[in-house]
């Protein structure tokens, strides 16, 4: 069971992780977002990007699909896939559909004296479908639904979660807000007797894109399990060609050991590089004494 909670606590990267059902749902699967901290209410420019909030399944300009792996640390592994596209005569309307698949790896099963009796892991999966409309070319509004699947050993469980989420465009250029609300659900078929509350999260966002060369993103959080937590970053690109991106969570304070790597805590950064349609986005992350974590993920048009 040791590895088991390591494996919980990662995902959650706080201490709180395990307290609700489906905790892979608080990791980025996105390599853009995530090398800048996982801020992405206010704005999200990935095919991916309904999971940060519904109102972004109105963000692609055209059928657009991504791929994305993240190697993470203790075997970790996920892998995603999505596809957005927009949708009606004045394509005010847009709809996305994507997955999320995680997987621990084979981990050993002790009992309390520490002798082993064989091994077991860890998967989880979200299918989620969301949808978004635009209201007098200001407010965009959306709606998702998730099915939720999880296994730990010989057990499973299954649940059904919902999003919402809206965006509007502030009166400055390239300033827009957003809202969402996050994982309101149900499990419907628990792992063991008793079932787990959805990880429910809130967030709002700020985006500010002065021009095409620069982005700024600032989000504020509050899961239902923990304390508020506060994410910020920012994306310049070289020639329309080379993105630099760095941000900052405040969730890193729960990695630190009081160690000299504890500076490093929180601190997310990466690389992005756009060539006719397609895009290469990379993240390296450190998680102190943990070790790093990498994502590497890719979009493209279609």
């Amino acid at each position: 069971m040791l590895a088991l909670t390591l494996v919980l606590a990662l995902i959650g990267i706080d201490p709180s992780a395990g307290t609700t059902g489906f905790d892979f749902l608080r990791l980025t699967p996105t390599a853009r977002e995530a090398a800048m901290a996982g801020a992405a209410v206010g704005a999200s420019a990935s095919p991916m990007g309904f999971w940060f909030s519904p109102a972004h399944a109105l963000s692609a300009e055209g059928p657009r699909a991504y791929v994305g792996y993240l190697n993470y640390v203790a075997g970790i592994q996920t892998g995603s896939a999505a596809y957005s596209q927009p949708v009606g005569t004045d394509e005010d309307k847009g709809v996305g559909l994507g997955i999320v698949y995680l997987n621990s790896g084979t981990m050993k099963r002790t009992n309390e004296r520490g002798e082993e009796l064989g091994t077991f892991g860890v998967s989880y999966a979200d299918l989620n479908l969301s949808g978004a409309m635009r209201f007098g070319g200001e407010l965009s509004v959306g709606i998702g639904v998730q099915g939720l699947y999880g296994s730990i050993d010989t057990f499973f469980g299954v649940g059904l979660a919902g999003n919402i989420g809206a965006t509007y465009r502030l009166p400055v250029d390239g300033l827009s807000a957003g809202l969402a609300v996050k994982n309101v659900g149900y499990q419907l078929k628990a792992f063991q007797a008793n079932r787990d509350p959805m990880p429910l999260d809130f967030g709002l966002g700020l985006a500010y894109e002065p021009n095409p060369a620069l982005n700024l993103v600032l989000d504020v959080h509050k899961p239902i399990d923990n304390r508020i937590n506060v994410r910020a970053g920012v994306e310049g690109w070289v020639a329309d060609l080379l993105a630099i991106r760095a941000g900052y969570t405040s969730e890193g304070i729960d990695l630190q050991t009081g160690g000299g790597e504890d500076i490093l805590a929180g601190l997310t950064t990466g690389l992005g590089v756009r060539w006719r349609g397609y895009q290469l986005d990379y993240c390296f992350i450190p998680m102190v004494e943990l070790g790093v974590a990498h994502r590497i993920s890719l979009a493209f048009s279609l």
